[in-house]
C-alpha cells in the first residue's frame, strides 16, 4: 500500500477533505470544515486543547537570524506575566 506524508497543513487538510487519509491539524484551520461535517475528529482522546501560542521548529534553527527575532517576540509576553 502506498504511503503519503504531507508537511504542509493546507495540503494535509486538502488530502483529508478528499478522503486520502487523516491529518493532524490546528483546529482553527479546520473549524469550518468540522462544523460543516466535511471533516471529523477521529482521535479525540489524543487531541490537545491548550490555549497559547506554539512554535515548532528544528532545534538547530532556533539561532537562525530570521527565526530568532520571532522566537524572542513570542516569548516576550510570557516574561512580563
Amino acid at each position: 500500500m502506498p504511503h503519503l506524508r504531507a508537511t504542509d497543513s493546507l495540503y494535509a487538510c486538502q488530502l483529508a477533505l478528499e478522503d486520502v487519509g487523516i491529518a493532524y491539524l490546528f483546529e482553527p484551520l479546520v473549524r469550518d470544515d468540522l462544523r460543516a461535517g466535511r471533516l471529523r475528529r477521529v482521535l479525540p482522546s489524543v487531541s490537545v486543547d491548550e490555549p497559547g501560542l506554539f512554535l515548532y521548529f528544528p532545534r538547530y534553527a532556533s539561532d537562525a537570524p530570521k527565526l530568532r527575532p520571532s522566537i524572542d517576540t513570542a516569548r516576550k509576553p510570557l516574561r512580563t506575566s
